[in-house]
């Protein structure tokens, strides 16, 4: 008896291992079929969109081209409230040191600042307190280059960080639940700082990667304005993907 149990042990440690190993080789080949298409987004943007004069001959996904502050605002087809801002220079994404040089733009704040063009035509403005920035690690996002999501939070995020705001302080901390099944860090947006660079001193602080992490920005219901960060974990199948916080259809706002 004992020895049929040892090896009806033995056989499932063999399936598990085995499962585990297949769902990796999967995350694996996804990752590298998603880095096969990763400039279709630059290409569109800096071939429809920054290259044409004329804003009547742009591609029709291309709302704003600001070749001063050096950015583009882009309609993204996943969900009627969804935007993305991005720079006109090639930037591939938050791992990018550009993005930690003095002369490079805040995009986090000229993105906050298009928060305006989610709302739908014809409808009251959505309110800040329901809307959120989120960039995706290295890993967790499609294309490489630096795109900025603009859309609503899921209301149960909306719930949580607001439920736990006195624990979001003016460094980093983990936050006191998971959100969409994942840990998050916060800590409350020092506004004079780019939150490229103070996600960075956490990073450096802990001789991490700054690509390993997604990073979202939003505002709480008593004005406040906070930072949420994702960092990867294959192990617990997550990609460090902050755009999951997001809910591009805003049912919060129905």
């Amino acid at each position: 008896m004992q020895k049929n149990n040892n090896t009806c042990k033995k056989k499932l440690i063999k399936i598990i291992a085995a499962v585990v190993l297949l769902l990796l080789l999967s995350l694996i080949g996804y990752i590298s079929w998603i880095k096969y298409h990763a400039d279709g987004l630059w290409n569109i943007i800096s071939q429809q969109c920054i290259a044409i004069n004329d804003p009547d001959q742009r591609n029709p996904s291309c709302m704003k081209v600001d070749l001063d502050n050096r950015y583009v605002l882009f309609k993204d087809k996943k969900g009627p409230v969804h935007n993305l801002v991005l720079p006109t220079d090639k930037v591939s994404g938050i791992e990018s040191p550009l993005l930690l040089e003095d002369n490079s733009p805040d995009y986090f704040t000229l993105a906050w600042n298009e928060r305006e063009s989610v709302s739908p035509a014809g409808q009251p403005v959505i309110s800040d307190d329901k809307l959120a920035l989120a960039i995706n690690s290295q890993y967790g996002r499609s294309q490489d280059q630096l795109h900025i999501h603009i859309a609503c939070l899921k209301p149960q995020v909306i719930e949580l960080v607001n439920q736990h705001a006195d624990a979001i302080k003016s460094e980093w901390h983990v936050f006191p639940v998971e959100l969409e099944g994942h840990e998050y860090w916060a800590k409350k947006l020092d506004s004079q700082q780019s939150p490229f660079k103070q996600l960075n001193e956490y990073v450096q602080a802990h001789n991490d990667n700054m690509g390993n992490y997604g990073l979202a920005v939003t505002e709480l219901k008593d004005g406040s304005m906070v930072l949420l960060a994702n960092r990867m974990d294959v192990w617990q199948f997550n990609l460090g993907s902050a755009g999951e916080l997001l809910d591009y259809q805003c049912s919060v706002n129905q």
